[in-house]
């Protein structure tokens, strides 16, 4: 993908740079391929998936530069952040937490994005995509994995979740990053990706 150097708007940018960055966990999904709420299949050390996602951020350190938010759930459940427009996708869930950061008044440079089922993922990995995201304007993720994802939450973004969500754009994270432009990280060895869609990816875990 190529990079946009267009400048974010920094909105939630302080006199001295500090990036105030919200950790999102996505986790508004259907769980059609699962059979039933994924979110809330407990793993073998007694954490749900979206326990799991949050104990991440719960014990990120973020370099120099960037404060972290508290952390914002999509979608419909106790303490989430439901969708505004409905079977929108992750673009959905993106877009309904840019309009509760609006809504709340909460300033944010940032979004750090992750999806509820991908239970291996690391504070180190999140670390990196947060060191790249200051160094540039643009989107950053890992190789050709859209999520987990830095995400500068600038007019730029905002105008496309805008758009997706109301049907007037491709509501896809790989249409997003082409539009925003997208530092694509190397791909780390490992089992970090492996992704909770069905019965028998949850069997594969062993946590």
């Amino acid at each position: 993908m190529t990079a946009n150097t267009e400048l974010s708007s920094g909105q939630g940018r302080d006199a001295a740079g500090l990036k105030r960055v919200c950790p999102v966990v996505l986790a508004g999904g259907q769980s059609s391929r699962m059979g039933k709420d994924k979110a809330l299949l407990k793993l073998s050390n007694g954490r749900t998936l979206l326990e799991q996602a949050k104990s991440v951020f719960d014990v990120l350190s973020p370099p120099e530069g960037v404060e972290l938010m508290p952390t914002l759930v999509s979608g419909a459940r106790p303490g989430g952040v439901p969708d505004r427009v409905p079977s929108a996708g992750p673009l959905g869930g993106l877009h309904a937490v840019a309009g509760h950061l609006d809504q709340w008044e909460l300033p944010c440079d940032a979004l750090l994005v992750v999806p509820v089922d991908m239970p291996l993922l690391s504070p180190a990995l999140l670390r990196q995509l947060c060191v790249a995201g200051q160094t540039v304007e643009q989107a950053v993720c890992i190789g050709d994995f859209y999520l987990p994802c830095w995400l500068p939450l600038d007019g730029r973004c905002r105008k496309y979740l805008d758009a997706a969500a109301t049907g007037n754009a491709i509501a896809s994270m790989r249409a997003l990053f082409g539009y925003l432009g997208c530092l694509q990280l190397p791909v780390p060895d490992g089992d970090w990706h492996l992704n909770v869609n069905r019965p028998e990816d949850f069997r594969r875990l062993a946590l």
